[in-house]
């Protein structure tokens, strides 16, 4: 009988999943609305799901998953992957302060199930399948909305004593910096995120760059300005758009020189939407590592942008799920 291993990412808008085999290939995917107030509801929603993609035919009314070997769960916010408690999680705030794990064993019918937070799922996930792979000691910096971080030593996730390990977002760059969505001041999130990009977008346009490219497009999206609309604009020539990124990126070289300097990782991986601005970010962040680096041998720690894209968290969850069997 074929042994399949479930993994989902769960976000404010959406639950993504996978379905994998025993050697980690991804057979099917697709994705479940979430509903913010209620893990029960998603969860059995997620289950159905599922269980048409991969169960035999069978007259019960509730799923059954006879060829689901186990289940794996990443989950934006303060996870504790041993209880499977979730903490805060600023964009499912009827899930806060619940069991994951006793909601998915529930759902799906008493499986092994795993629990991660969601940034840690996409570094696994880079790690056994993405631009991770042949590494031990890898840094990732999700560049999203705001910005998430997680660290993976010697094969293995870092999550601290308190579970809140590699809040990389929340590294304060410069105390006199601008306010960012923690309350806090100066953060790297405060930079690169892509709330914090938009809006020097558009304090740029209103304040000093009146009638350029960079106000006209400000103008023209209005409240549906996006990291992309602004990237297209610079991969055009547009000097303020170029100059944006690049205080994005001589920034988050920073952050990466400070990790490089702590962690000594064999790489630092960059994923997220923001990330997709390529080269216009990762171009500067390279070229302030080395002169913040003390070490000459890690002076040139390859900063390399993630591969699985979207489903990284989902196929990351897969592959912990599976492997929590073979050491169980």
């Amino acid at each position: 009988m074929a042994e399949f291993y479930l993994g989902a990412d769960t976000g404010g808008t959406g639950v993504k999943y996978v379905i994998t085999d025993g050697d980690g290939n991804v057979v099917f995917q697709g994705e479940v609305p979430t509903d913010p107030r209620s893990g029960k509801k998603t969860l059995a929603r997620l289950a159905m799901e599922v269980a048409e993609k991969i169960a035999p035919p069978t007259d019960s009314d509730r799923p059954v998953f006879s060829n689901l070997a186990a289940v794996g769960m990443a989950c934006a916010g303060i996870v504790d992957p041993v209880s499977g408690h979730l903490g805060r999680s600023p964009n499912l705030p009827g899930w806060e302060d619940t069991n994951l794990k006793s909601m998915l064993a529930n759902e799906f019918s008493e499986k092994p199930v795993v629990v991660v937070n969601d940034v840690n799922g996409a570094l696994y996930g880079e790690y056994r399948f993405g631009s991770g792979r042949g590494c031990e000691h890898l840094v990732m910096i999700a560049l999203g909305t705001g910005v998430g971080g997680g660290v993976l030593l010697n094969g293995h996730l870092l999550v601290g004593s308190h579970n809140g390990a590699a809040e990389i977002g929340h590294m304060v760059l410069d105390p006199s910096g601008p306010i960012c969505t923690c309350g806090g001041v100066g953060c790297l999130e405060a930079w690169a995120g892509s709330v914090a990009i938009v809006k020097q977008a558009r304090l740029l346009a209103r304040v000093e760059l009146k009638d350029t490219a960079l106000s006209q497009l400000v103008t023209e999206k209005g409240e549906e300005l996006t990291t992309r609309d602004l990237s297209l604009l610079a991969r055009k020539g547009d000097a303020a758009s170029l100059a944006l990124f690049a205080e994005v990126g001589h920034r988050l070289g920073y952050a990466v020189g400070n990790l490089v300097n702590i962690l000594d990782p064999d790489k630092v991986i960059i994923g997220g939407g923001v990330a997709l601005a390529g080269e216009l970010i990762l171009g500067p962040c390279r070229a302030m590592v080395p002169q913040l680096v003390l070490a000459d041998e890690a002076k040139n720690v390859p900063v390399v942008p993630a591969e699985l894209g979207p489903l990284a968290s989902a196929v990351g969850a897969a592959c912990l799920a599976r492997e929590s069997l073979a050491i169980s």
